[in-house]
């Protein structure tokens, strides 16, 4: 299900992003004085949709989770983290940082499970994966009370609801990352971001159907929420994988 809707999101920002011939909002923050803005950002917008929609199919799951993974990851490399080096003080890039590694940790998760490989790459995407949730977390004290307005006005106890998150994030990512109950961490995550993406964002788009921001925020945590569960369901096959190998020794 994590491999289903990873894909759907991507697919749909693709799409988004190919009518707006845009680049996404946060996630790619590319200058606007770049040349040939306009066809490069439909190039990134083909390159998250048919990927993303390729992620739905078994026949091109396979390479469809590298390109996408490789190309989040140059997300990270090209636009993300020189922004942050640059500017370390400011939270909000290193939220970006976060966002988009955390989609790279799981993106590789996929391709593992998709290949059927065990190696080290799994652990690190794990690792990356927790890591990338630190700087998440501490977004939420940093940017505590308009954080807390992205919960809908009916909710009561926005505030106090919005540190709870980034104390979950922080935990949890450092749970995954030293592998303490990871797989509770992982799973406890993947609900948070769920119920994040059901109550925040998609109230939003119901409320303000025409807002472009408000539909990629939606995609982009419905991609989010779906990385966590990957990063749960890696441990489910292993545990699978173990108990396949103990019995074809016995």
């Amino acid at each position: 299900m994590g491999q289903l809707f990873f894909g759907a999101g991507f697919a749909a920002i693709g799409a988004i992003s190919l009518v707006a011939r845009d680049f996404l909002l946060h996630q790619q923050p590319v200058p606007q004085n770049i040349p040939w803005r306009e066809t490069l950002a439909c190039i990134s917008a083909a390159l998250l949709l048919v990927p993303g929609a390729g992620l739905l199919l078994p026949t091109t799951a396979k390479r469809s989770a590298l390109i996408l993974t490789a190309f989040v990851a140059l997300w990270v490399v090209a636009l993300q983290l020189p922004r942050a080096l640059a500017h370390p003080l400011v939270e909000g890039n290193w939220l970006g940082v976060g966002e988009d590694a955390s989609l790279v940790g799981g993106g590789w998760l996929i391709y593992c499970a998709v290949a059927a490989r065990a190696d080290a790459s799994v652990r690190i995407a794990r690792i990356l994966f927790g890591v990338a949730l630190i700087p998440i977390g501490v977004s939420h004290f940093v940017y505590l009370r308009g954080a807390a307005t992205l919960i809908p006005a009916w909710m009561p106890w926005r505030v106090p609801l919005t540190a709870l998150g980034g104390a979950g994030h922080i935990a949890a990512g450092l749970a995954i990352a030293f592998g303490v109950v990871p797989r509770l961490a992982a799973t406890l995550e993947a609900i948070m971001e769920s119920l994040f993406t059901i109550i925040c964002w998609l109230s939003a788009v119901i409320a303000t159907p025409s807002s472009r921001e408000d539909w990629v925020n939606l995609c982009i945590s419905t991609a989010l929420s779906a990385a966590a569960w990957v990063v749960a369901e890696s441990y489910c096959r292993r545990v699978d994988m173990t108990q396949v190998e103990e019995r074809v020794r016995s």
